[in-house]
């Protein structure tokens, strides 16, 4: 289960600069002192360093003696901008620090700095590294409060371990990232230490000798700063309650701060671990759950007791609605794509564009067993209408898929397509496969083209300019279509979802401004775009899905491109089935990882109405397959046995939605997959449509099937076999776009 800090490898920082900050108030005596045990440190160490001083507007002449000298090692004095205190100081001074590694140290002399090599050395065992007061040669009062404030504060309120007041600590610049002060004239060290550990930097500790000020008055007064510093913690620590309790409530989790990024061969997943399922089960998943759980059956105990009624009619009637309201959505939907069909790019802009202005164009084609394809592959892709010299090419295999290399060897492909031969690590999947190649990617486009596949032979020009023509869009999704919707009835009825899914559904989707499940291949990304998000997560096995949620969180627009992609159907319930159980493990993965902030996620994909489209699509697509196959077999069970037990779940309110739910749903749904196919002019499979109750069975099923292998083989990727149309003589290979009815 996840929990924050994050755990990480322990690695020494690689740094040659090293910047050390002092926050000055009337330290004039001080200060030579200070600075001629500063310059024997410097002369010791072997890297550079710099001494950076804040001056929070003293009164005896501190600045005015450090700029009068000429110090042997690099020094800047600062006059302060902000408001008095050390905690502005030392934010100044970090602010415009050169070194990847920082030292804090007050200049009261209290602190050795002959201690800081030491403390220094051990930054790469751990990020922050705090000076302990072992032996303090300090007042009575000075020392019982620090060493309270340390107890109760620190270790109780806090869980700090270590010497939270010290003002000696030396740590990475990056481990400030995301840490926020609140206003306090004392208040750096217990927010700092606090925050970044939750964060998940680790934090150690060096002992060294706290002695009394070498000269002058302390500007500490221990009652009133004191209580200052306390009230901060306790108020520091009761706003962090909430996500404590409630960690799905949380703006960031700590693994943002540590993204796998671009360099990550272990398993080149670039995301933060948060929007991945490499980790099925987090603490904010648990915790949405629980809760969740709770308010429903509070929800259902008031309601059974307001109505009077048995809590099992109530979640009948619920479930009756949730039917009904699909309907509606699915109706909502429709109208709207029915008026606003996909972008198009006329034949004359075609002919507009200049072959030498045209961008370099990176095409994925992961591969995986697909010997028989090979073929195929390759005339589709010379057929393609785009100077070869701003083609980039990347056909991605494994090393010991043989029989694919080798029929690639014996194809020989031109010289613009690149063999790029995974690193045999887990996942074995094919948005691993995509992360690999994207790290390569050359082209400021980006397309994935999977084995079967056939686009439009224009297509990549017409993607270039709807993406000139649109630069808010950074994502196209072009129209799918099957060059063997013939073959059988499993093919047929593919076909004629298909084709309501990319004709009406997702065109209504985009027009109404919400998130789009995309598909596999022939999609059309910014390759900065991609970039930008983290690319695909390799342990999602429907990464296109996931992708296009990332892409609408993040504030990017997708699209609709009307040009079209042939791929192959597959044709035997078996091989349907195994495809259609990976699609809905990878529907219940999307939805497990955007749902581990779900606050945030309404937000960030822009309020109530897409964030309950998110729902619908998502995990409410896998919802509803799962309670169709229940009420089935409620029905059936009460067709045959007449049970009182069942029918009482449905008095007369309940019974008219359902039956209702169940008549214009049956309809509704039909009268699309056949609206679907006669809009591209696919006649003969209208009378398929009427077979869409036994497609929704066979749903039901693969969603079952598709449940058990998210608990047991979350990460596997069942292979979808291509190239059963090659041996019929009736699907030539050469591309037939079936025109569509505007």
């Amino acid at each position: 289960m996840g929990s924050a800090p994050l755990k990480r490898k322990k690695q020494t920082h690689p740094f040659t600069f090293l910047s050390i900050v002092i926050p000055v108030y009337n330290e004039r005596e001080n200060l030579p002192a200070l600075f001629r045990r500063l310059e024997r440190v410097f002369a010791k160490l072997p890297y550079g360093a710099e001494c950076i001083v804040v001056d929070d507007r003293s009164t005896d002449g501190s600045a005015e003696y450090l700029l009068s000298r000429a110090w042997p090692f690099r020094c800047r004095v600062l006059r302060k901008q902000g408001t008095k205190g050390k905690l502005q100081s030392l934010l100044e001074g970090i602010a415009v620090a050169e070194g990847g590694i920082i030292t804090m140290i007050d200049a009261d002399l209290q602190y050795p700095p002959e201690s800081i090599p030491t403390l220094v050395k051990a930054i790469g065992t751990y990020d922050i590294v705090v000076a302990r007061r072992t032996r303090r040669r300090t007042s009575f009062l000075r020392s019982a409060f620090s060493r309270t404030f340390n107890l109760v504060f620190g270790r109780f309120l806090l869980s700090l371990t270590v010497d939270v007041q010290s003002g000696l600590k030396v740590f990475r610049k990056d481990a400030l990232t995301g840490v926020t002060f609140s206003p306090s004239a004392w208040g750096f060290d217990y927010q700092f230490l606090f925050q970044s550990r939750r964060i998940g930097w680790s934090i150690g500790e060096k002992p060294i000798v706290f002695e009394e000020r070498f000269r002058g008055t302390s500007h500490v007064r221990v009652i009133r700063d004191g209580l200052a510093l306390a009230w901060g913690a306790l108020m520091m620590r009761t706003r962090t309650l909430v996500t404590d309790i409630f960690p799905f409530l949380a703006p960031r989790h700590p693994s943002e701060y540590f993204p796998g990024g671009f360099e990550n061969t272990e398993d080149f997943l670039f995301l933060p671990e948060i929007f991945s399922v490499k980790q099925q089960v987090w603490r904010e998943t648990v915790s949405l759950v629980f809760v969740g759980s709770l308010a429903a059956a509070a929800l259902l105990f008031i309601g059974s007791i307001l109505l009077d009624t048995n809590p099992l009619i109530l979640i009948s009637g619920v479930i009756s609605s949730f039917y009904l309201g699909l309907i509606l959505f699915k109706l909502w939907v429709l109208r709207h794509a029915i008026d606003h069909p996909p972008l198009s790019v006329s034949d004359d802009e075609l002919l507009r564009l200049d072959d030498d202005a045209l961008p370099t164009y990176t095409i994925l084609i992961p591969l995986y067993q697909e010997a028989e394809v090979i073929p195929q592959i390759l005339q589709a892709m010379t057929s393609i209408d785009y100077p070869t010299e701003k083609l980039d090419i990347m056909i991605t295999l494994e090393e010991y898929d043989v029989e694919t290399r080798e029929a690639i060897r014996r194809a020989g492909f031109p010289p613009h397509f690149r063999t790029v031969l995974l690193p045999d690590v887990a996942p074995k999947t094919k948005p691993k496969a995509l992360n690999v190649a994207f790290r390569e990617a050359q082209g400021e486009f980006i397309v994935i083209y999977d084995a079967e596949i056939i686009p439009e032979p224009d297509q990549l020009k017409k993607a270039v300019a709807a993406f000139r023509r649109h630069p808010d869009v950074a994502c196209l999704q072009t129209r799918l279509d099957h060059y063997n919707a013939y073959q059988n009835w499993v093919t047929k009825l593919f076909n004629a979802e298909f084709t309501f899914h990319y004709d009406l559904f997702l065109p209504g989707l985009q027009h109404l401004g919400f998130p789009l499940p995309l598909s596999g291949h022939s999609t059309h990304f910014r390759t900065s775009a991609l970039a930008d998000i983290g690319a695909w997560d390799p342990y999602n096995v429907t990464e296109d899905c996931d992708v296009g949620i990332r892409l609408c969180r993040n504030g990017y627009k997708c699209d609709l491109l009307d040009s079209f992609s042939n791929e192959e159907a597959t044709s035997s319930v078996t091989s349907w089935m195994r495809q259609r159980s990976r699609w809905v493990k990878g529907f219940i993965q999307t939805s497990m990882v955007h749902l581990r902030h779900p606050v945030r996620l309404l937000r960030e994909l822009g309020g109530w109405k897409p964030f309950l489209a998110f729902l619908i699509t998502v995990p409410g697509s896998v919802l509803v397959n799962a309670l169709n196959l229940l009420f089935w077999l409620l029905l059936l069970a009460w067709a045959t046995t007449h049970a009182a037990t069942i029918q009482q779940l449905f008095p007369g309110p309940v019974l008219y939605v359902s039956v209702a739910s169940f008549v214009t749903g049956n309809f509704l749904f039909t009268y699309c997959n056949l609206l679907g196919a006669y809009r591209r002019h696919r006649f003969a499979l209208v009378k398929y449509s009427l077979l869409s109750p036994l497609y929704w069975i066979l749903l039901a099923v693969a969603t079952v099937r598709g449940g058990l292998q998210m608990v047991f083989r979350p990460h596997h990727w069942e292979k979808t076999r291509h190239g059963s149309h090659l041996s019929m003589t009736t699907h030539a290979l050469t591309f037939s776009r079936q025109v569509a009815v505007r």
